[in-house]
């Protein structure tokens, strides 16, 4: 622990806005893992629960149903359900339900994701500018002392090389995180639209029915 701290204390003072650059990333990534996990965006015994009503006919209990359980899938089923009991009835209107519901939704699943991106871009930039200032101490000490203070110039390529070291260690599981989570939320915003549409096919196909 005390050399870790001591490898810190050589990368100077950017070494702390990197290392909350690196607390940051690591809180965003926790909760991005827990936030997109599929039971929870997508909770089975609810949606089935409501699918159930519905085919049942019973749109109110199934409206109860989705507003109890927070969720982007069941907002969203919600927001339809809710058009529908407002007489927004044809398929144009609740398609258009559907696509203001997502609105509202989808932000939720992006969440911190692009937060990581800034990350990822601002703690290499940070570490570069480290190894500039150290190595400006370097040329300083070498116009003032040449090579007769050595201490001086170690200093100076210490900092330069673990400001480096700390920004890219940040930058690269940040970097992994933004796409992996990325990719996450372009999967469940396709699983939202397809649970809309068969929401809304449902609904009109029942209504067409009772008429």
């Amino acid at each position: 622990m005390d050399y870790i701290i001591q490898i810190f204390q050589k990368g100077g003072p950017l070494m702390y806005p990197l290392l909350f650059l690196g607390v940051l990333a690591i809180a965003f990534i926790i909760e991005r893992a827990y936030s997109l996990s599929f039971r929870r965006c997508f909770p089975v015994k609810k949606i089935e629960e409501i699918d159930f009503y519905l085919k049942e006919g019973r749109i109110p209990e199934a409206l109860t149903v989705a507003k109890s359980s927070n969720s982007v899938a069941t907002s969203l089923i919600a927001g339809i359900l809710e058009a529908y009991v407002k007489g927004r009835k044809r398929e144009d209107d609740l398609r258009l339900a559907a696509e203001e519901s997502a609105r509202m939704e989808i932000p939720k699943l992006e969440g911190y994701v692009n937060a990581m991106g800034a990350i990822a871009a601002i703690a290499p930039i940070l570490g570069f500018l480290g190894t500039v200032t150290g190595m400006i101490q370097v040329f300083e000490a070498l116009s003032l002392e040449g090579l007769s203070n050595p201490e001086v110039l170690s200093k100076g390529i210490s900092q330069a090389l673990v400001t480096t070291a700390f920004g890219l260690s940040i930058a690269i599981p940040s970097l992994a995180a933004y796409w992996y989570f990325k990719s996450k939320v372009n999967f469940l915003v396709t699983q939202l639209e397809s649970l809309a549409v068969e929401l809304v096919y449902q609904l009109t196909h029942t209504e067409d029915k009772g008429e």
